[in-house]
């Protein structure tokens, strides 16, 4: 599992790696366009938890392994989702199970 810090207080978010290196595109993605969008996370407590993701609020992801391969129909749907006035909830099934079901595509030599 790895850990979303966000914010100066520390809070820390557990989030699957898989999930995780998604995630991180994304975020990264939509900073360099300097577009700040809702995030929707599990807290510690069972709850969920709705982060606002900006430039100007640090952030850390860590992870436990190497950064594994990234699926595109997952970026897509986390993009739209980001994209979308509601955000990008990760609490979602969509999400929660998203990179690990979701079929992954390989080349393939003539």
């Amino acid at each position: 599992m790895g850990y979303l810090t966000y914010g100066n207080t520390g809070t820390r978010f557990e989030i699957d790696d898989e999930l995780m290196d998604h995630l991180r595109t994304v975020v990264v993605t939509k900073l360099r366009r300097n577009e700040s969008f809702p995030l929707t996370v599990r807290a510690a407590s069972g709850a969920s938890e709705t982060l606002w993701i900006h430039a100007s609020i640090p952030m850390r992801f860590m992870t436990e392994n190497e950064e594994a391969a990234l699926d595109r129909t997952v970026l897509v749907s986390m993009m739209n989702a980001a994209n979308s006035a509601r955000g990008l909830d990760l609490t979602r099934d969509e999400f929660a199970t998203a990179p690990s079901k979701a079929r992954r595509l390989h080349a393939l030599s003539a």
